[in-house]
């Protein structure tokens, strides 16, 4: 029997979520080890704790709203998807012409690997042919209404 208030979930929600909290601790490790410096509790300074706080809390958000507020999280969760895939697609682009300045650690590569691997999977699972009846509403719909 199921306690009262507990709402089931399909499986890719549950998976969208742990995506984004999974990638919150991993942004937030691969950014500390790039720093090479001691961390320091001044939430002004360079490197605070703080500011490694922010990107977990970030993602945790997304997955918030993913988990509760599924709509949101679903339109938080495309224009994530969508941006980073753009970024990552973009510095591996300039990274094979070979522009000055970009250089890549093995930590950012396997990062990069592990968002590509996960992000594709999941913006086709929130697009909204798919999932409308879960979500209610599509990406398109909230950016251009229909007339």
């Amino acid at each position: 029997m199921k306690p009262e208030g507990m709402v089931q979930r399909p499986l890719g929600v549950y998976l969208a979520s742990l995506y984004f909290v999974v990638s919150g601790f991993l942004e937030a490790i691969q950014q500390y080890r790039e720093w090479g410096a001691p961390l320091i509790f001044n939430p002004f300074s360079e490197h605070s704790v703080w500011h490694l706080a922010t990107h977990v809390a970030i993602y945790l958000g997304a997955a918030y709203l993913i988990w509760q507020l599924t709509w949101v999280g679903r339109l938080a969760g495309l224009v994530y998807g969508y941006s980073l895939l753009a970024t990552y697609v973009g510095a591996f682009l300039l990274y094979l012409k070979g522009t000055q300045g970009m250089s890549s650690t093995p930590l950012f590569l396997v990062l990069a690997v592990y968002h590509v691997a996960a992000l594709v999977p999941l913006v086709i699972y929130l697009q909204p042919k798919r999932r409308k009846e879960l979500f209610r509403v599509g990406l398109l719909e909230l950016l251009l209404p229909p007339q």
